[in-house]
């Protein structure tokens, strides 16, 4: 629409086209001068043709004349609608006049034209150009406008399918979420009627209390049970519950079975296990507490170490009195012997009855290095110092068997240690794993330092020992061997306890490896 509107002048004849150039001048219109039919075929081409309001045409042009070349505009599409008009002064018969109408003029003027009205007619083709410009401008805007409309219908039609469809699922989740908020309430409710079974019918002494304040909110039965008090104490902050050694209860902390004492209303002083759990209660921080009664447990327990310890003496007194049995029985054999016959003592008897004293006398010796409270003396030593000492006696007795020893030591830290125990317990050890090896066996003896511990590893690649016997290792007088009073390991352990040291057993039938593990001092 802001383009300049262009005016056509077609003439062979250069003063003709100054001559129309002075008439048409105007700020409204541009007038382009072309002097054949072929330079205005060239223009059409090049240039668009919705800009031109008008072409005035001469008739008689060398090359093409004005009817021929009207007759190539017209067969271009976008050149059909512009208005034509034939000036000539020649061609003035009505054949000339009528075959212009007939290829597509709007007029025919002869020349001399009158310069006003040529003037009229052309602002007049501007006028009807600029009008059907601006027409067809408001129809393409008009068809923009219904191609955003429908683009608009069309997203609006989108966006309400759209919202139907959130609409469907929100219904969809509304309804499933008022499913699962009703099953949940249900849940709730069950939920809250197991924990009041649980809670009132529970053997465990149950309680809740209210914080800060610990006053009491519920008890069940266990509770009124064992303490004797009932819904007296509801709205009370009476703590009955007292730790082991006397002194109260935190509450603002968690706790798992920590060992309480509390007394009942008759005055009974008993033991429990306390766990406590915070809870929330109606939006209420609440505590809960639990407690297991062990104080009948712990009167068994009391009774049955009573029963195994006399159980204990039982099966050591049968084992000092069997061992103890078999040189008194000789001895007294060879006493009656000599008084049934009158007769002197002879010299040869004497040696067996003194060797028989003497073993009782080991027995009775070893027996007393059981005792707990055999006291020991205790210094700072390396390990691996007395182990080197009795490799000497080890080797030794390893050689005259026919078997191989195998050592392995580390630098390890200085540890308590009493030298003649220590040295007790690593010959006991290792004349153990001798005697379980048959001929071309090793004994391997290692030190290391693992996990806070000096570690004295003795492994012998005997049979192992049977896995009914691991638990009774250690006891006093029970031995696997032909020979032995099954006092030397027990002796070990003994040892071991005094030390503050475990040991460790791993038997197979491959062999069998002690680990003693001696804490290291801070």
């Amino acid at each position: 629409m802001e383009q300049q509107v262009k005016i056509l002048a077609v003439d062979d004849r250069y003063e003709n086209l100054l001559a129309l150039n002075s008439i048409l001048a105007s700020s409204h219109y541009d007038v382009i001068s072309l002097q054949s039919g072929e330079e205005v075929l060239r223009y059409l081409l090049k240039e668009p043709a919705d800009h031109i309001a008008v072409i005035l045409m001469d008739v008689q042009m060398p090359g093409l004349s004005g009817f021929e070349t009207v007759e190539l505009i017209k067969q271009r599409k976008a050149c059909q609608d512009i208005p034509i008009i034939f000036l000539t002064a020649l061609s003035t018969s009505i054949e000339h006049v009528l075959k212009g109408y007939h290829v597509g003029s709007i007029d025919y003027l002869f020349k001399p034209v009158h310069p006003e009205m040529l003037r009229m007619k052309v602002d007049a083709f501007v006028n009807m150009h600029l009008g059907h410009q601006k027409i067809k401008f408001q129809s393409e805007l008009l068809h923009k406008r219904t191609l955003d409309l429908e683009e608009t219908n069309r997203k609006l039609a989108e966006a309400e399918e759209k919202l139907k469809q959130q609409n469907s699922l929100l219904e969809q989740w509304v309804e499933e979420r008022t499913t699962e908020l009703v099953d949940a309430h249900e849940k709730l409710l069950k939920s809250q009627d197991h924990f009041q079974k649980m809670f009132m019918l529970s053997p465990s002494l149950m309680a809740i209390r209210r914080l800060p304040d610990l006053t009491y909110i519920e008890i069940n039965e266990s509770w009124k049970q064992y303490t004797g008090y009932g819904d007296e104490i509801i709205g009370t902050n009476m703590d009955l519950l007292r730790a082991d050694s006397g002194e109260s209860i935190s509450c603002d902390e968690v706790i798992h079975n920590c060992k309480v004492k509390y007394e009942t209303k008759s005055k009974e002083t008993r033991t429990a296990l306390l766990s406590t759990e915070i809870i929330d209660i109606e939006n209420e921080s609440c505590l809960l507490q639990v407690a297991v009664d062990i104080t009948e447990s712990l009167r068994f327990e009391t009774e049955m170490a009573r029963l195994a310890q006399l159980n204990l003496v039982g099966e050591m007194a049968a084992g000092i009195a069997h061992e103890i049995r078999n040189p008194m029985t000789t001895i007294r054999g060879f006493l009656q012997l000599f008084r049934e016959n009158d007769r002197n003592m002879q010299k040869e008897y004497i040696p067996i009855m003194l060797e028989e004293l003497d073993r009782a006398n080991e027995i009775i010796t070893e027996y007393l290095s059981l005792a707990k409270n055999k006291q020991s003396h205790q210094q700072p030593d390396q390990i691996n110092r007395i182990i080197e000492m009795l490799l000497p006696l080890i080797q030794a007795e390893a050689v005259m068997s026919g078997k191989h020893v195998q050592f392995q030591f580390v630098d390890c830290p200085v540890i308590h240690l009493d030298d003649k125990e220590m040295r007790q317990l690593i010959l006991n050890m290792c004349m153990n794993g001798l005697e379980a090896m048959t001929i071309g066996g090793t004994l391997t003896i290692q030190t290391f330092e693992e996990n806070g511990y000096v570690v004295l590893l003795i492994s012998d690649e005997g049979t192992g020992i049977d896995e009914k016997h691991l638990e009774k290792l250690g006891r006093p007088f029970f031995t696997t061997k032909d020979e032995g009073t099954g006092l030397g390991l027990a002796i070990c352990y003994s040892i071991a306890a005094r030390h503050r040291a475990s040991i460790e057993v791993q038997s197979s039938s491959e062999g069998t490896t002690f680990l003693i593990r001696f804490p290291i001092p801070e």
